[in-house]
């Protein structure tokens, strides 16, 4: 078989703003828990030969009992399950490590609207330019806080800066390496694409990202989400069409 995309979903946090008793990427959203929104549609991408799934340690029966069974998985794509750390990207790494494809999508379960032409758009610039990010501009004002007081310094020139999203695309070597060398520095970065523009050698691509593609972080994002869906302003299934 050839090793083409593989699937790294991140699924190991505790969700500690969200609340609640259940660990947040177990959470119900439109009568499924919230991760498995992603697998299946990352199940539905052709190019797609396995997923490694990064869950917590004391989430093993909620994972058996609720997920895996619900997982639809065409037959040529493999799916692991391991266990991530203490940090996300610690639990990146321990995903991409497992993982035996060339190529790296690296997900959070907790954005669930991402579509499949997104997944596309990312699938061929990352065989390009060995990185790529989905990526939205900044449009709310920025100010930058005074030290140590709740008085504004200065404003932020907006212009450059960019809002990243995921699926992050990487050749998995270039990421597992970039990661590696991030925990031997003792750094942490909030995603992928940080540790390999620091380390990796190469700036990632950028691609357009998807309005949409909601992070579930808070109890009103996903209060907010479910309402979306019902109202079937957000969307759960794929933009590209069967094969």
């Amino acid at each position: 078989m050839r090793r083409e995309l593989g699937a790294v979903v991140l699924a190991a946090g505790r969700g500690e703003r969200l609340g609640g008793p259940v660990p947040k990427a177990y959470v119900p959203l439109a009568g499924k828990p919230l991760l498995l929104h992603s697998l299946e549609k990352f199940a539905r991408f052709p190019p797609l030969c396995e997923i490694v799934l990064v869950i917590h340690p004391e989430d093993e029966e909620r994972f058996r009992t609720q997920v895996e069974p619900r997982i639809p998985l065409p037959a040529h794509v493999e799916f692991k399950r391991v266990y991530g750390g203490e940090h996300r990207q610690d639990s990146a790494l321990a995903g991409v490590r497992a993982a035996s494809s060339e190529w790296v999508a690296v997900h959070d379960a907790a954005r669930p609207f991402f579509s499949l032409d997104l997944l596309e758009a990312l699938w061929e610039a990352v065989r390009e330019h060995r990185a790529a990010l989905p990526v939205l501009p900044v449009e709310e004002s920025l100010h930058e806080l005074g030290p140590g007081e709740e008085r504004l310094l200065r404003p932020v020139d907006r212009s450059r800066l960019l809002r990243a999203q995921t699926p992050q695309c990487f050749e998995r070597r270039l990421l597992a390496d970039a990661l590696r060398e991030a925990r031997r520095r003792g750094e942490r970065f909030t995603d992928e694409a940080g540790a390999v523009l620091a380390y990796g050698g190469v700036s990632p691509f950028c691609v357009s990202g998807e309005e949409w593609n909601l992070k579930i972080t808070t109890r009103w994002d996903l209060e907010a989400a479910e309402a979306w869906v019902q109202a079937g302003l957000l969307p759960l299934d794929s933009l590209l069409p069967d094969a």
